[in-house]
């Protein structure tokens, strides 16, 4: 389950600015129900898109989607200004300490995990990983050791079987190489909406939230709301269903931060 903590509803507007006051740290934007609107919602923001103007202007801010514990996670950072900003890598390779007695593995295996925290979503300490020596009866060995800035601790026993359980991406193929993305289908939130608007001419905005939180798409109801409200009441239905398709097709061709599949 995720830290309560990061249960609160999400607040643009905030996150922005904290992250704007704390130039180049990663700041946590909002909790979702599922990856697909989380990814959309970080890709959105990363593309300058005008359902999110706190973000602006276009590349201002960078983003990213993470599992966080049994939810969804958005975080983002300030990156604009004269002093650019190391990349933020999406895996770390670290040295475990263990208890398998086998001695071909001397007590620390390698591994490599995600940059994502487990519990949150927020970056780890790739950046602070320092050597660990320790010792068991007569023999020597060195484990590494990091801090995450969340605050929450990585246990050996939890990376180790997080290397286990976990399949990460493989490298990026060469571009000369990379086949060409499928383009991406109509989002069953935009046909509802749609096929709601044909039957009821002008409908409003507010009218297809509510029929999407029916239907159990309860994170595309709350952007729907919050738009809305960005634009003081005044949007309709099919403005509703093409801000969702907006969103969907900038996540479809991000290729920036993609988490692969959650543990």
């Amino acid at each position: 389950m995720i830290n309560p903590e990061y249960r609160a509803v999400s607040d643009h507007a905030t996150a922005a600015a904290k992250a704007r006051a704390q130039h180049g740290s990663w700041v946590l934007a909002g909790v979702y129900a599922n990856s697909q609107t989380s990814k959309s919602v970080a890709a959105g923001i990363r593309a300058g898109s005008p359902s999110f103007p706190t973000y602006q202007p276009t590349g201002a801010f960078d983003a990213y989607a993470a599992p966080a514990g049994d939810r969804e996670s958005v975080w983002v950072r300030y990156v604009e200004g004269a002093e650019p900003l190391p990349p933020f890598p999406d895996r770390m390779t670290v040295r475990v300490r263990h208890s398998d007695p086998a001695p071909s593995d001397l007590g620390v295996v390698t591994v490599t995990v995600t940059t994502r925290c487990p519990a949150c979503g927020g970056p780890r300490g790739w950046d602070t990983v320092q050597p660990y020596p320790f010792q068991v009866g007569d023999e020597e060995y060195t484990a590494d050791t990091w801090t995450n800035p969340c605050g929450h601790m990585d246990l050996y026993p939890h990376v180790l079987e997080e290397s286990r359980t976990r399949q990460l991406p493989p490298p990026p193929a060469p571009k000369h190489i990379v086949e060409a993305k499928a383009p991406p289908q109509e989002m069953p939130q935009v046909g509802l909406i749609l096929d709601a608007a044909r039957e009821h001419r002008g409908m409003h905005a507010a009218r297809a939230a509510d029929l999407l939180e029916v239907r159990g798409f309860a994170d595309d109801a709350a952007l729907i709301r919050a738009e809305i409200k960005n634009r003081a009441g005044h949007l309709s239905a099919k403005q509703a269903a093409t801000l969702l398709r907006d969103l969907h097709r900038s996540a479809h061709l991000s290729t920036d931060y993609q988490m692969g599949a959650a543990s």
